[in-house]
């Protein structure tokens, strides 16, 4: 079962900065999960919610910024006061310059609107190209949509549909993750059963689940057998007996 970094380690270090990115390759760790939202002039940013005030205490909608907007706020020591860096919220480009090393990165796509899903169409696989990342990661989202028109426009990008409790009974999300040609579901780690695992498998779908903190239950979802669990304390993970890197 493979580690892989939540927003880089968001536990341990500033969820989705430059900064926190590096964190997580001083860990060993070479796999992360990410985020992608619009911003308002359409380029696209690495940043979980869709407002800037739990990460930077500047409360403003990410869609009505632009991207030198967010860089030029400070989304790390308002949950790491004591942080030694001071990073803005990153544009996806500069993150993949970061990550160009990693062996994997996973692009949670936050897109909602047809506009939105248009512009991370319209970057998105072109970054991963010109990057040399489609050997090494993967688009998920919660989505369909999305996922129908990167799966139409950029068919080489695997894809992987995110499951939580509200969207998609467990049979329900298999389903829909093999009609939009995915690769993996991403489910909560609350939904990892055995029947879900094995239905997955059947599928020949991948398990990526989230986000998996406890140390029981990491060795619980590894017994599984599951591909791998994000986490927001990749140190503590790597240290779970039966929980590996590689």
């Amino acid at each position: 079962m493979l580690i892989i970094g939540h927003r880089g380690a968001r536990g341990e270090a500033p969820e989705n900065t430059l900064s926190g990115f590096n964190y997580l390759r001083h860990t060993g760790i070479l796999r992360v999960e990410l985020d992608i939202q619009v911003a308002a002039d359409g380029e696209l940013a690495v940043i979980h919610d869709r407002n800037t005030f739990r990460t930077t205490g500047h409360d403003a909608p990410v869609a009505k910024q632009s991207l030198h907007q967010l860089a030029s706020l400070n989304a790390c020591h308002a949950l790491f006061p004591q942080w030694p860096e001071s990073d803005g919220i990153p544009g996806l480009i500069d993150v993949m310059r970061t990550l160009q090393d990693f062996e994997h990165i996973q692009f949670e796509v936050k897109a909602e609107h047809s506009h939105e899903i248009e512009a991370v169409i319209a970057q998105l696989p072109h970054l991963i190209e010109h990057f040399d990342l489609v050997e090494r990661c993967i688009s998920t989202s919660f989505n369909p949509l999305y996922l129908q028109a990167l799966r139409q426009d950029a068919p080489h990008i695997r894809r992987g549909l995110l499951i939580e409790k509200n969207r998609y009974p467990t049979k329900d999300g298999v389903s829909l993750a093999r009609h939009l040609g995915c690769v993996s579901i991403g489910p909560h780690q609350e939904l990892c059963t055995a029947e879900l695992v094995e239905m997955a498998h059947e599928a020949r779908l991948m398990v990526s689940t989230w986000t998996v903190n406890n140390p029981e239950r990491m060795r619980e979802l590894n017994q599984l057998g599951i591909h791998s669990i994000i986490t927001d304390f990749p140190c503590l993970a790597q240290q779970e007996q039966g929980v590996s890197r590689s």
